[in-house]
């Protein structure tokens, strides 16, 4: 019995299809090297989706540490997103780029099973 107006499960193969892949997730890589300065307080960093004009993820990060600090983080992202930036928005509701931080797409696939050198 359906009640009306209450969301349904997708009925056919294909609309279950459609329906999950709005949930799909890729992982992306924000990588970079963080400025030098004294930790004053923690930023969030807001990964955009360009062709979208939509935020997509959001990493929170020191504004500055005492020396130099290379940073990798994987973040997951919808699926559907296109290219990426990474930034802050200003007080007027503006996204800026940030400089020392980069969103890489998808995010470096790692080796399963074993590697290394086989010996015989």
């Amino acid at each position: 019995m359906a009640i009306d107006g209450a969301a349904q499960w997708p009925r056919t193969k294909e609309d279950k299809m459609t329906y999950i892949a709005g949930f799909a997730v890729m992982e992306v890589a924000v990588r970079g090297v963080l400025p030098i300065g004294d930790t004053t307080e923690n930023v969030p960093y807001f990964i955009l989706d360009t062709a979208k004009n939509a935020v997509v993820g959001q990493v929170i990060l020191p504004k500055a540490v005492k020396r130099s600090l290379a940073v990798a983080l994987t973040v997951k992202v919808p699926a559907a997103a296109g290219s990426f930036a990474i930034g802050t928005f200003d007080d007027g509701g503006n996204f800026q780029a940030c400089s020392f931080l980069r969103v890489e797409s998808p995010s470096v696939e790692r080796p399963d099973g074993a590697v290394g050198p086989s010996g015989r």
